[in-house]
C-alpha cells in the first residue's frame, strides 16, 4: 500500500547553493542611484522599479525611444568549462516596439572580443516580447581562449522591458543518474497551493532551490512512493525541484503562482 506523507510547511532559508550565481545584483535588490543597478558596468535607460516585478523588492526598467538600450556586465569565467545562463524578462505589449533580445560574446584575458567582429555575437536571439513574465535559457560552453563573459541584454526602440533574475552559473555534475520524469507525476505545473509528487519507489530526499542557487526547502524521506508539498508560502517564480531515489536524481522546473 502507497504511504502518502502530509506535513505542515515550515518556511526557512538555508543559504547553501550546488552551483553559484556569477551575476552581481542578479535581482536587481541593490541599486547606487534610482538609475544605475549595482555590479551592472552598463545600465543604460535604466530605472528601479517596485510596481512590476518577479520577486524580491525591485526589478530592473528599460524605457527606450529612438535606439536600443544596453544593460549588461563582465562575467570572468574558465575555458572549456559549461554553464547554464537564463533571466526573466517582461515587456509592454502595447508600444509599437519590438521587445528585447540578447547579445553577448566571449572575451579574452586583454578583453577582446573572441567572436569575429562581422559575425553576430556568439549568443544572439530573435525578437523577445511577452506581456507576462518569462524565462530565457541558454546552456554555454566557454572556448579555449575565454576569460571573461560579456553579458548584454538589450531592449530594442520604442520599446518597455523590465528584468529580472539573471542567472549565470557553471554546469556543475551531482554524481547521480538524471532521468526524464516520464513516469513521475510532478503536479500540478504551475503550483498555486500544494504540489503532489507520485509514481516513484523508494523517495529517499526532496530538495528545492530559487533559479539562482538558493535552497529553500528540504526533506528527507524513508521509501515513501507519494507526497503532498505546500506551496502556498513560496513566492512566485521558477524553482528547480530535484527529487532523489536510492540511486536516481530526478529534476524538473517548478513553476508557483498566486491565485
Amino acid at each position: 500500500m502507497k504511504r502518502t506523507a502530509h506535513f505542515v510547511l515550515f518556511c526557512f532559508i538555508v543559504i547553501q547553493s550546488y552551483s553559484q550565481n556569477l551575476v552581481t545584483n542578479p535581482g536587481f535588490e541593490s541599486w547606487q542611484k534610482i538609475n544605475k543597478p549595482d555590479g551592472w558596468t552598463t545600465a543604460l535607460a535604466s530605472t528601479k522599479d517596485s510596481l512590476i516585478i518577479l520577486c524580491g523588492t525591485y526589478s530592473c526598467k528599460q524605457l527606450t525611444a529612438g535606439d536600443s538600450k544596453d544593460l549588461g556586465q563582465i562575467i570572468a569565467v574558465t575555458a572549456g568549462k559549461q554553464y547554464s545562463l537564463s533571466f526573466w524578462y517582461k515587456n509592454d505589449t502595447t508600444v509599437k516596439g519590438n521587445g528585447c533580445r540578447i547579445w553577448s560574446n566571449w572575451r579574452d584575458a586583454d578583453m577582446n572580443s573572441i567572436t569575429d567582429e562581422t559575425s553576430l555575437p556568439l549568443l544572439h536571439s530573435g525578437y523577445l516580447k511577452s506581456e507576462s513574465w518569462k524565462i530565457y535559457t541558454a546552456e554555454l560552453t566557454a572556448p579555449a581562449n575565454a576569460a571573461f563573459l560579456n553579458l548584454l541584454v538589450r531592449t530594442l526602440p520604442n520599446s518597455v522591458t523590465y528584468w529580472d533574475e539573471i542567472v549565470l552559473e557553471e554546469s556543475v555534475p551531482t554524481g547521480f543518474s538524471e532521468q526524464k520524469t516520464d513516469n513521475i507525476r510532478i503536479h500540478p505545473n504551475p503550483a498555486r497551493n500544494y504540489l503532489y509528487i507520485n509514481n516513484i519507489q523508494n523517495l529517499q530526499f526532496i530538495d528545492i532551490q530559487t533559479i539562482t542557487g538558493i535552497r529553500i526547502w528540504t526533506l528527507k524521506l524513508s521509501g515513501e512512493e507519494s507526497i503532498m508539498i505546500p506551496v502556498s508560502e513560496f513566492k512566485d517564480g521558477i524553482y528547480l525541484i530535484s527529487v532523489y531515489s536510492r540511486d536516481k536524481r530526478y529534476s524538473k522546473k517548478l513553476i508557483k503562482i498566486s491565485d
